[in-house]
């Protein structure tokens, strides 16, 4: 066996390094490295598929403002309804942030349908032409998807609804030009164009909605693939890093690793059962929001197919990192068996050698009754030493054959 001076015992025992084929990864435990890689690569394909490219965290300001809505419901040819109710604060909310509430509300259904159709719902029932002319104005200019009706429900009063019909005659060409507008005079004339089941109560309807709730979930949904997508990484990370580290070669540095990699493998597997849980809790919430507004079944049931979809993969990824570890850890383990029984051999072989020497420097004969008394003491002593050593040598034989029945992996390097 190749000596490696840079590797002692605590005694400084010169154990001699393993050759770096007999630690190089498996094919079983690459196999299970590369089932790691693919199962998280599935993974982050449904993550990338799901996901829509801005944060609700960018727009929850103004979204828990309710200056807009998603309310699930749909108007004519299938369209998304969007809802702008009555908002005192409309006009200050800065231009940019307006784009982003209405891209971020088309987002989620275009990334289910790219090529769905949206009517906008304008409340300004309480409100007067000039507010009306100027939200038509920035609505046109920031509407991002695919626009087919926006329907205005117009001011009640008599000088405001008189205000905004001769405003409305005299600069309904410029509106059309960007987009169909209609003017509505009340709730009911809502009825042409939109159904009575997918409006909220507040026009008359009976699909039930709740902004509060709908924040809510959206929050969770997008903090759990958040977290799933950081899980993820994780366990890659450390696969990864289990499969190209290079082994230490000193007893004590094995022994940490191995403590070090455990706990880390258990706590990772305390953060996965942990998302786990989290998804379990959406999935209940989000079949509760099924079963409450049955009218936005098909729009709930797209992110719940979702997270279903990320706890199946993330369980794949659970069984694809525990049956890696478990063949990490053995080859581990075995490898700290190995330097042990080679630690072991060495003490024995130095111990038999020094007796051998010392079996050489007794003289053959004694030259007196009393050195031959001293020199039979001698071999009784060493006699017994010689026994002890052999004992030892019984013991390091049979540690050997232990790691050879137990198919450890540098087998034949044991039978030398």
């Amino acid at each position: 066996m190749e000596s490696d001076p840079s590797a002692s015992s605590d005694t400084g025992q010169d154990l001699g390094a393993l050759p770096q084929d007999l630690v190089r990864i498996s094919e079983t435990e690459m196999e299970s490295y590369h089932s790691l890689l693919q199962v998280s690569s599935e993974l982050q394909a449904t993550l990338q598929r799901a996901a829509i490219p801005m944060r609700f965290q960018e727009i929850s300001e103004h979204m828990e403002k309710r200056i807009a809505y998603l309310s699930g419901g749909r108007g004519e040819d299938s369209a998304v309804v969007i809802t702008l109710p009555e908002c005192s604060s409309f006009n200050e909310v800065p231009e940019d942030a307006l784009t982003k509430v209405l891209t971020y509300l088309t987002m989620i259904p275009r990334k289910r349908e790219p090529g769905i159709k949206f009517i906008l719902l304008l409340d300004r029932r309480m409100d007067t032409w000039s507010s009306i002319k100027a939200a038509l104005f920035r609505i046109a200019a920031s509407f991002p998807g695919n626009l087919h009706l926006v329907l205005v429900l117009r001011p009640t009063s008599f000088f405001q609804r008189t205000v905004t019909d001769i405003g409305f005659r005299f600069s309904q060409e410029d509106f059309m030009l960007k987009m169909p507008v209609v003017m509505l005079s009340s709730v009911t004339e809502l009825l042409r164009y939109i159904d009575e089941n997918q409006l909220t109560p507040e026009f008359g309807g009976t699909l039930e909605y709740c902004h509060s709730d709908w924040v809510v979930l959206r929050t969770a949904i997008e903090s759990f693939a958040v977290t799933v997508k950081e899980i993820a990484q994780m366990l890659q990370a450390f696969g990864t890093e289990l499969a190209e580290r290079e082994l230490p070669n000193d007893i004590n540095s094995i022994e940490y690793l191995l403590i070090a990699n455990t706990d880390k493998y258990k706590q990772l597997k305390e953060d996965m059962h942990s998302v786990m849980r989290e998804g379990r809790h959406l999935l209940s919430s989000l079949e509760e929001s099924a079963s409450a507004e049955s009218e936005q079944e098909w729009d709930v049931s797209q992110d719940w197919h979702t997270v279903h979809r990320l706890l199946a993969q993330l369980h794949d990824m659970e069984t694809a990192f525990d049956g890696f570890w478990e063949k990490h850890q053995l080859k581990l383990k075995q490898y700290l068996q190995l330097w042990g029984f080679e630690q072991h051999f060495h003490e024995m072989e130095t111990a038999l050698q020094q007796l051998s020497a010392q079996e050489r420097e007794l003289p053959g004969a004694g030259e007196s009754v009393a050195q031959t008394e001293d020199l039979i003491r001698g071999l009784n002593t060493l006699e017994g030493r010689a026994q002890e050593e052999m004992g030892r040598a019984q013991t390091v034989i049979l540690q050997g054959h232990q790691l050879a029945a137990s198919h450890h992996y540098a087998l034949a390097q044991i039978k030398k």
